[in-house]
């Protein structure tokens, strides 16, 4: 049995409950239009309790494997009947216990902004990835606007602990830039903060190797 702390047992109780609007009114539409692109044998970090689950399609996926870092989660998850979908690790995303190339999709929503490494994670994706292989992605990132970066980055220190290490203020998809191309992307505004999903393609793996910088330039544009 994996030792846990409260706030994590407590954090994987109430995480449904906490996004049940938004996932109905915003990220189940979203997911679905994602998911039906995953093909092949797909990995999945961050599972979380196990909101895409249900919008895979199986006839174009050989195989799942669904890792978390957070044993309560996977718990979740499990109650709700995923494991005959897949395989469950338990495990970081940014030391990930899989074989270069073994994977033909990696999929992540609303996970890289708390992984702790998340620089590293985005290498470790691009290295399980097949160099035909493909990442799906939905995250919140840094805004453009001045004004709402600057709260995301003021609220961050003290949003980071209810909310078990997610950052308000990363320019995630600028970032993914260094070891992958955008195939397809769009965005949503919440609230003033951006969203941004879609799929990418590796870039060679030699680039990737380099290390990865935030960038200077512009965040994600919102919505007008």
């Amino acid at each position: 049995m994996k030792n846990t702390s409260w706030p994590d047992r407590l954090f994987a109780v109430w995480y449904d409950r906490l996004m049940e609007k938004m996932e109905q009114n915003t990220f189940r539409p979203v997911r679905k239009r994602l998911l039906q692109h995953a093909r092949g044998h797909v990995l999945e970090i961050g599972v979380g309790t196990g909101a895409n689950a249900s919008f895979y399609e199986d006839r174009f996926v050989s195989g799942k494997v669904f890792l978390d870092s957070s044993f309560p989660m996977l718990q979740v998850a499990l109650r709700k009947g995923i494991c005959p979908q897949g395989s469950l690790v338990l495990g970081s995303g940014s030391e990930l216990p899989f074989s270069t190339g073994s994977f033909d999709t990696v999929v992540v929503t609303l996970v890289l902004c708390s992984v702790k490494a998340w620089k590293q994670a985005i290498r470790e994706i691009r290295r399980v990835l097949r160099p035909e292989g493909q990442l799906i992605v939905l995250e919140h990132v840094q805004s453009r606007h001045p004004v709402i970066s600057f709260f995301q980055s003021l609220l961050t220190p003290v949003w980071k602990i209810p909310a078990r290490g997610c950052h308000l203020d990363r320019p995630t998809d600028q970032t993914l830039g260094s070891c992958f191309e955008w195939i397809e992307r769009d965005q949503i505004v919440l609230s003033g903060m951006p969203f941004v999903f879609g799929r990418l393609s590796p870039r060679p793996e030699t680039e990737c190797s380099r290390e990865i910088v935030s960038p200077s330039v512009p965040f994600a544009e919102e919505a007008r």
